[in-house]
């Protein structure tokens, strides 16, 4: 591949390194994807630390049985926190995996096919999750 060839796409070389934009634009599509990725990440930070203290510090794994999990799903605030935590680990894994399938896999078709599959099985095991916070009612497992 020639060098003229691997650097179609990227506009002209600047003087002082780089590329400008290409000529016939640039979606906002890898901008807003990058601050997904930041927003999303400290977002999860946040989320992933309180579900840490909560369980292991608070409550303690010694402590934990069936009732507190109940009681606690009782709440909503705790299942759309849980919803939260689910939806923003799983998009922030697909953004990233999405960023390795587009610099591991040089073959467009071949990527086209990867990135079909892992969108297809993260997006299906997102909304099964979040069926299953929404509509898992645990006072059948104790005749509450």
């Amino acid at each position: 591949m020639s060098t003229e060839e691997s650097t179609a796409g990227r506009g002209e070389a600047r003087p002082g390194g780089g590329y400008d934009v290409p000529r016939g634009g640039r979606s906002n599509f890898e901008v807003w994807s990058w601050v997904f990725m930041r927003v999303s990440g400290v977002i999860l930070i946040f989320l992933s630390v309180y579900h840490l203290v909560w369980w292991n510090l608070v409550v303690g794994v010694e402590h934990l049985d069936s009732e507190l999990v109940i009681d606690r799903w009782a709440n909503p605030l705790y299942r759309l926190l849980n919803i939260a935590l689910l939806t923003f680990a799983m998009l922030h894994g697909l953004n990233g995996a999405r960023y390795s399938i587009e610099d591991y896999v040089r073959k467009p078709g071949l990527q086209l096919a990867v990135k079909g599959v892992v969108y297809t099985i993260v997006i299906g095991s997102l909304i099964f999750g979040i069926f299953a916070l929404l509509t898992f009612d645990p006072s059948i497992l104790t005749n509450r």
